[in-house]
């Protein structure tokens, strides 16, 4: 049999022809170890290079941690094969060269999409500050203390403007809403009533007019909710006896309205068609109102069902109108109430079920502890649905002992205000902390996630990874472009900042 050159004859050990597989030449052993060491070990290099720094360039998710995990599994008997190859760099380089690609690959297809802290405002000082509410305004977040009002530029994180209360004042009411680029907020000295109101131009921070109010009596530096309201183009502002509108754009007097007999105010919320007047009637049932901002017309008038005694209250909603009460009897009313424009009771959801205990105020039922002159509130309403977060007593559960370990789940849950009927539940990794409107969707936001779910149907459209700080109490979220959030926490003395902007 003649030679082939290139191969080894057997017989003789001379040199000989090279040998041929089925389709092509085959690969010795020398070769063979160096490519596939090279594309393997490149593979699980370069995808767990890219898991230790995918975060910092927008990727997320659990997958992240499986991807690791795969990396260093497969790093540890391709390492030697990796070595091999570098030591060989004509059949090498191009084998690691694959198979960096196919590991950067694999990362892309697999991984989520994550966010960072684009920028964090420095901790608060003294380490007793706390904010007590905030607002968004065009391009800026506007962050409420006692003592200062700050508004930072919700790209970057630098501060605009500074706002100090006149005196010795401190801050202990604010407006929920703003109009005209204008927020109410009321202030006063230690253990005086909250009897100044001022009109603060969010754009620079400037104090547009200052109105004197005959507030209720006020305790220490004390703050309190739905005091202030805007409405459409009125400033209303609840004092001892009445409500009082005030012209937005410059403080002039607009109307007053009064409560019925024996009834004294107790809470106000403004919309842009509406004005919502709550009165307490000693022992007989609260009376809740609707006005029109213009005149203070009454367009609605509705007895609530709280002759026992409220415990909690709050206007979920102006348009439709929507009210959580929470009466002090165990077998008393506990519900968010839904009105038509006749005052005629349309829907009522309970608060504690068989199934959910609903998060309309955030952190619970005593979340009014949280950001004191402008609560947080986790009930929304899109269109004609309640969206709230659901809980359930074994949501979270802590397990192991000298090395416990954590694990939780959470849901938003959608209820009609038409019917009452549930609509949908959307299922969360963990108790939502965070809740804002975004169009036709909503977002929430748990301790490392953000979901956002569709608002009409509950499917989800996109979840983000955060990567960076972990928000662990309730925050204020805010939507400030495609992707990009800001976070507001109340004690940003700690761990957590003050204001932080993710993207």
């Amino acid at each position: 049999m003649a030679d082939v050159p290139g191969d080894k004859d057997v017989r003789t050990g001379r040199a000989g022809a090279r040998r041929f597989g089925p389709s092509g030449p085959a690969l010795d052993r020398d070769t063979w170890m160096v490519v596939s060491g090279g594309l393997l070990g490149a593979f699980f290099a370069s995808m767990g290079l890219a898991v230790l720094l995918g975060p910092s360039q927008g990727f997320g998710g659990d997958s992240l941690g499986s991807m690791g995990i795969v990396s260093i599994l497969g790093l540890m008997p391709c390492a030697a094969g990796l070595l091999w190859a570098l030591l060989h760099p004509r059949r090498g380089v191009p084998a690691i060269a694959g198979g960096a690609a196919l590991g950067v690959g694999a990362f892309a297809l697999f991984a989520g999409t994550g966010l960072n802290d684009d920028w964090k405002a420095p901790p608060d000082r003294p380490a007793t500050a706390r904010a007590v509410g905030s607002w968004t305004s065009g391009n800026l977040v506007v962050r409420v203390r006692p003592d200062q009002v700050v508004a930072y530029r919700s790209g970057t994180g630098t501060v605009a403007w500074r706002w100090t209360p006149p005196g010795d004042d401190s801050v202990c009411a604010m407006s929920r809403g703003t109009g005209r680029g204008l927020g109410l907020l009321g202030h006063s000295p230690h253990d005086q009533p909250c009897g100044s109101v001022t009109a603060l131009d969010l754009s620079d921070g400037t104090a547009r007019w200052t109105a004197v109010a005959d507030a209720p009596a006020r305790f220490g530096d004390t703050a309190e909710p739905d005091l202030l309201a805007v409405a459409d183009d009125e400033a209303v502002l609840q004092e001892r006896t009445d409500w009082r509108a005030l012209r937005l754009a410059d403080g002039a007097a607009a109307w007053r309205s009064d409560p019925d007999t024996g009834c004294a105010p107790l809470q106000v919320a403004g919309g842009a068609a509406a004005v919502v007047t709550v009165a307490q009637c000693g022992a007989a049932e609260p009376v809740l109102r609707s006005l029109s901002p213009a005149d203070g017309r009454e367009q609605t008038r509705v007895a609530l069902p709280g002759a026992g005694g409220l415990r909690n209250l709050a206007v979920v909603s102006v348009e439709p109108l929507a009210v959580w009460v929470d009466t002090q009897g165990e077998r008393g009313t506990h519900a968010v109430l839904s009105y038509d424009r006749a005052g005629r009771q349309r829907a009522a959801i309970p608060v504690t079920g068989d199934e959910y205990d609903l998060d309309v105020m955030l952190g619970g039922v005593h979340a009014f502890d949280e950001f004191d002159a402008r609560p947080l509130y986790g009930g929304v309403v899109v269109g004609d649905l309640l969206i709230v977060p659901g809980k359930r007593p074994d949501d979270v559960r802590i397990t192991g002992g000298k090395n416990p370990s954590r694990t939780a789940t959470g849901r938003l849950v959608a209820y009609s205000l038409a019917d009452g009927a549930k609509r949908w539940t959307a299922g969360l990794d963990d108790q939502v902390i965070g809740v804002v409107v975004d169009g036709p969707s909503v977002w929430a936001l748990t301790r490392d996630k953000l979901t956002s779910v569709e608002a009409a149907t509950g499917r989800r459209r996109s979840e983000l990874d955060v990567n960076d700080t972990v928000s662990v109490n309730p925050v204020t979220l805010s939507v400030t472009g495609r992707e990009r959030f800001t976070v507001v926490a109340e004690d940003g003395t700690r761990d957590e900042p003050p204001v932080r902007g993710l993207g």
